[in-house]
């Protein structure tokens, strides 16, 4: 565990994450709060997170019945004490890059920025993690506490709505570990698909024939050679492939949505 700790609340909600917890909350052992909502796992997460408490990790366990990504993190936020908040998923891991910038940002009490985002790199079956070159993935994820809620219309992907300006870390990772089948890879993007088919339809996105033909080859591109994903070999090229996939279904489930307001 860190002897330089920080300011910081680390958040993260969890269920069933047997292997992957250990390696987030040792990433996170700079933090002088590490608040964790578990959902009910069964799969021995608690354990190693009660184990994690015995040897002095600052940890804080809520169990809570899971109520949607947006109420749950919102949820654990409310719960958290210390100046700055750090929302980390119970797949991801802090590189020591963005660890010392975490610790320099929350020294600095001059700073008007209330929320950073991070750059985050993805792990692909059969590569690791994505080349170096491959454009990151840019998300809000620290936060001065007060200044961030998180909007209760999201469903997939929290939406946070932050009071004050935000700047970008440029120095260090935050690496998202989770190396899915490609069984579950589907399934995921079928539950996806389908929660953001309705909530486009709550937002009154209407489906067309010009997204449902475009929209999909769009997405290949924009991950395999805007993002540089095709860096990755085959590997590079199935996420890509899996990214249109998800796009599709959604666009395909909003024309099938559009069908039954017709009748």
């Amino acid at each position: 565990m860190s002897h330089s700790s920080a300011p910081v609340s680390a958040v993260i909600v969890c269920f069933n994450e047997r292997d992957l917890i250990a390696e987030c909350l040792e990433s996170v052992a700079f933090c002088d709060e590490i608040v964790i909502v578990d959902s009910g796992s069964k799969d021995g997460t608690v354990e190693i997170i009660e184990n994690f408490r015995s040897k002095g990790y600052p940890v804080r366990l809520i169990h809570r019945a899971w109520t949607g990504y947006a109420s749950q993190k919102q949820f654990a936020l409310e719960h958290a004490t210390m100046p700055w908040l750090m929302i980390v998923d119970a797949d991801e891991q802090i590189d020591a890059d963005l660890r010392e910038s975490i610790r320099k940002i929350v020294q600095d009490d001059g700073s008007p920025i209330s929320a950073w985002q991070v750059r985050r790199r993805d792990w692909l079956a059969g590569y690791g993690l994505a080349h170096p070159y491959v454009l990151h993935n840019r998300i809000l994820r620290l936060f001065r506490n007060g200044k961030v809620r998180i909007d209760p219309e999201t469903t997939i992907h929290e939406t946070f709505i932050v009071d004050g300006p935000t700047s970008l870390i440029r120095n260090g990772l935050l690496l998202h570990m989770r190396d899915l089948s490609l069984e579950d890879d589907v399934a995921r993007a079928n539950a996806y698909s389908t929660q953001k088919a309705a909530l486009r339809a709550n937002q009154r996105i209407r489906s067309s024939t010009t997204r449902l033909l475009l929209t999909p080859p769009y997405t290949f591109i924009k991950f395999y050679f805007l993002k540089r994903y095709i860096l990755c070999g085959r590997p590079g090229f199935i996420y890509s492939m899996m990214m249109m996939f998800y796009s599709f279904l959604t666009e395909a489930k909003m024309f099938r949505s559009s069908l039954k307001d017709d009748d």
